[in-house]
C-alpha cells in the first residue's frame, strides 16, 4: 500500500444513539458517486475518523450522518442500510464497519451469524465487504501505532493501552479519553487524525492488522484474539488509486 500525502485541510451508556430523522444530514461531506460508502456501529469516533480522511487524504468515502448509528442495534439497522445504498446504486461497495465485544458481551453472537446471513447475496457479489474489530474500532487505531497482538477482550482495555498514545493529540488533553473519544465537540476537529496519518502510520497500521489476520485465517482461530478488518478498507482504496 503506498504512502498518502496529507491535502491541505479547509476548515469546517459507551454507544450513542444515531439520528434516524429524514433531513438530518447537516454537517456532511459531499457525496461520491463512484467512492464507497461507510456504514458504522460507532456515532462519532468512526463517523469523524472516516470524514477527516476524506477531507486529508485521496481516499473518498459516501459518508451521512444516517449511516452510523447505535452499535447495540446494528444487526437490525445494517441491512436495512445497505439495502437503501443498493437499491440507489447497485454497483456500490458498502463497508460495514462495527465491534464485536458487545456482541460477545452481550451473547448476541446467533443474532450476529442472522445478520450475516441476511448480507450472504451481497457479500457474495463483492458489493458489501464486513469490517469487523475485536474488541473495538479503537483497536485499529491502536495499531497506528504498536503491533499489539495480545488479546483486549473490551472497550475499557483497548482504550487503556490506546490513551497514552492518542490523548496527546487532542487539543483538551485533560478530559478523560473516554470522553474524548466519543464527543462530538472534541472529535470534529482534524487534529487528531492528521497525527494519525503522519509517518505513515495509516500504512503501518494495515500492514499489521492485515498480518494478523493473515495469521488467524491460517490457524482458523477466531476466539479470544485481537483483530480489526478496518484495514480491508484502505487496501480496497489503493488498489482502485492505482
Amino acid at each position: 500500500m503506498g504512502s498518502r500525502t496529507l491535502k491541505d485541510f479547509e476548515v469546517h451508556p459507551y454507544f450513542e444513539k444515531g439520528d434516524e430523522t429524514p433531513g438530518t444530514d447537516t454537517g456532511t461531506r459531499d457525496m461520491y458517486p463512484l467512492a464507497p460508502f461507510v456504514v458504522s456501529g460507532g456515532r462519532n469516533t468512526e463517523r469523524y475518523y472516516f470524514t477527516h480522511i476524506n477531507d486529508l487524504t485521496d481516499y473518498k468515502f459516501n459518508i451521512r450522518p444516517r449511516y452510523f448509528g447505535d452499535e447495540s442495534d446494528y444487526v437490525k439497522k445494517f441491512p436495512l442500510r445497505v439495502h437503501d445504498i443498493l437499491e440507489k446504486n447497485a454497483d456500490a461497495v458498502v463497508f460495514c464497519v462495527y465491534d464485536m465485544d458487545a456482541i460477545y458481551r452481550d451473547g448476541l453472537l446467533e443474532r450476529h451469524e442472522e445478520f450475516v446471513a441476511s448480507l450472504k447475496e451481497e457479500i457474495a457479489k463483492g458489493n458489501v465487504i464486513l469490517c469487523p474489530s475485536m474488541p473495538s474500532f479503537e483497536y485499529w487505531l491502536l495499531l497506528h501505532f504498536i503491533n499489539y497482538t495480545s488479546y483486549l477482550r473490551d472497550f475499557p482495555r483497548v482504550a487503556g493501552e490506546l490513551a497514552p498514545y492518542l490523548k496527546p493529540y487532542f487539543p483538551q488533553p485533560s478530559s478523560s479519553f473516554k470522553k474524548l473519544l466519543k464527543s462530538e465537540k472534541h472529535l470534529k476537529d482534524p487534529v487528531w487524525v492528521e497525527k494519525l496519518l503522519e509517518d505513515d502510520k495509516l500504512k503501518l497500521a494495515t500492514e499489521r492488522a492485515r498480518l494478523i489476520h493473515q495469521q488467524m485465517a491460517s490457524s482458523g482461530d477466531m476466539s479470544e484474539k485481537s483483530y480489526t478488518l478496518v484495514y480491508l478498507i484502505f487496501e480496497y482504496l489503493e488498489n482502485s488509486l492505482s
